[in-house]
């Protein structure tokens, strides 16, 4: 990181002598170069916007989807994921409760079994 940072420190020395110079104060105060910087820079949008649009019409015609097209399908998949962990979580709760409802049942079954034993023996 070091040697970037002595590299980075060395550039920005060299275009702060090159900015202050009286030539490229000159040059940066004609107003045709300053149209011309200001045209270029927002070129570089207007060429990404029609290349992005020309991605879009070339994956339609392939039946490609877009960058949209999978953000919102990766948004839908893990909203059914998380409804799907919800849902298993549910189903293992009331597996809990039934299956102690039925212990409690077989409980109570084999306690009335036992008392119906008892009441059989002592008629004997």
């Amino acid at each position: 990181m070091s040697l970037l940072n002595s590299v980075k420190d060395t550039v920005l020395g060299q275009a702060m002598k090159v900015a202050g110079s009286p030539q490229v104060t000159r040059l940066m105060t004609d107003p045709r170069l300053m149209n011309a910087a200001m045209k270029a820079m927002s070129m570089g949008g207007t060429v990404k916007n029609k290349l992005d649009q020309c991605g879009k019409v070339a994956g339609g015609v392939f039946g490609l989807a877009t960058q949209e097209e999978v953000s919102g399908l990766r948004g839908t998949i893990q909203n059914l994921e998380d409804q799907v962990a919800v849902l298993e979580s549910r189903a293992a709760a009331a597996e809990a409760d039934a299956e102690a409802a039925r212990a409690e049942a077989d409980a109570e079954a084999v306690k009335k079994a036992k008392s119906k034993a008892k009441s059989v023996k002592a008629d004997e």
